[in-house]
């Protein structure tokens, strides 16, 4: 299983190349950040990384935040840890894996307050078990992609070969719409916001259960331990900047998706308005949930779910041997990412058009 990321094993020979040091950007009044996020292209998923930049939040604290997209969590643990980036969001298996490796990854804040990736079946599938994926065809937005990781240890953790069944990568957007529905695969290893989209555009999805992810951690942000300890007060003001957005988006969804088609007008579709909001609302809201910003309180690593992570990826073979999962994060920055006034950005967003 560990071969699907022998990749991060290339970092050890790459030179650093990112803004380490904090140089300022712009005439120095700016903190230059570089943002890693792992997503194959922006959709209403990820608003709330959007309006930090579109309300200001990021240039309210300082930054100059350049965010690069990657196909994959693999892809943004390389840059982190060969020095290409500064912060990178990701699920749990590369920091787990590159702890292995020595890499020194460790999340700062929580994203996925739970384990996002899962097995589910379009409408027409005669798949009706785990084993039933023998000789089958699983979608992937990339055979490399974490969603193709989970496909291969879901079907171990159950008995099967890793081979058992075929990942059949089938992208984002309307391509992910249109393999689907013209029954190119027979079932899908995705994450939560994805399926919300392929939900919306009508296909119906059951749920495939795969009981050793239930209750774990998803992952979140994270940096090499040598950037926190370097440049903390620049990461405590990243996510202090994430933390208004997500307060923002939660007051004000229809706001903040308005935010995402200004910065990326290519997420807005060419459907009526009225259509095109709702959908994504809808989707925002999955990311918005159990986020702990009811409570003023954004970005916990709860210590039993994060445990639970580190026992999954042991058991599926992921790492050689289990380690106390403080070892790959620390909740040191977040009372200084929480502390703004959270009533303040809500009225903020309620007084959006």
């Amino acid at each position: 299983m560990t071969a699907l990321f022998a990749g991060i094993l290339m970092v050890t020979t790459l030179s650093a190349c990112g803004s380490e040091g904090g140089d300022p950007a712009g005439g120095g009044d700016l903190d230059t950040v570089t943002f890693a996020l792992s997503a194959p292209s922006w959709n209403a998923g990820y608003t709330t990384l959007v309006v930090p930049e579109a309300e200001g939040y990021f240039k309210d604290e300082g930054l100059d935040v350049k965010i690069q997209l990657f196909p994959s969590g693999t892809q943004s643990a390389q840059q982190l840890a060969a020095g290409g980036a500064d912060i990178g969001l990701m699920t749990g298996e590369p920091v787990a894996i590159g702890h292995a490796k020595n890499l020194d990854l460790v999340y700062f804040a929580s994203y996925y307050p739970h384990w996002i990736y899962s097995l589910q079946l379009p409408q027409g599938s005669d798949v009706r078990s785990i084993a039933d994926l023998q000789g089958k065809k699983v979608g992937v937005t990339a055979v490399a992609s974490s969603g193709g990781t989970f496909a291969r240890t879901a079907m171990e953790l159950n008995g099967m070969s890793e081979n058992a069944a075929g990942l059949v990568p089938i992208g984002a957007g309307a391509q992910q719409i249109n393999a689907i529905k013209s029954g190119q695969v027979d079932a899908l290893a995705l994450w939560d916001t994805q399926y919300a989209i392929v939900e919306d555009s009508g296909i119906e999805l059951t749920p495939l259960p795969v009981p050793q992810t239930a209750g774990i951690w998803g992952g979140g942000f994270a940096a090499t331990r040598k950037t926190i300890d370097e440049r903390k007060d620049v990461l405590e003001r990243f996510g202090r900047a994430v933390a208004k957005g997500f307060a923002f988006a939660q007051a004000n969804p229809e706001a903040a998706i308005r935010d995402l088609w200004k910065l990326h007008p290519e997420t807005r579709g060419t459907g009526p308005e009225k259509d095109a909001m709702a959908s994504q609302v809808k989707i925002l809201e999955v990311r918005l949930a159990d986020q702990g910003i009811e409570d003023d309180d954004w970005g916990r690593i709860e210590p039993k779910a994060a445990t639970g992570m580190v026992e999954f990826m042991t058991s599926a073979g992921l790492v050689d041997k289990a380690f106390p999962a403080t070892e790959i994060y620390t909740t040191d920055l977040l009372d200084a990412i929480n502390d703004f006034s959270y009533d303040d950005i809500r009225k903020q967003a309620k007084d959006a058009s």
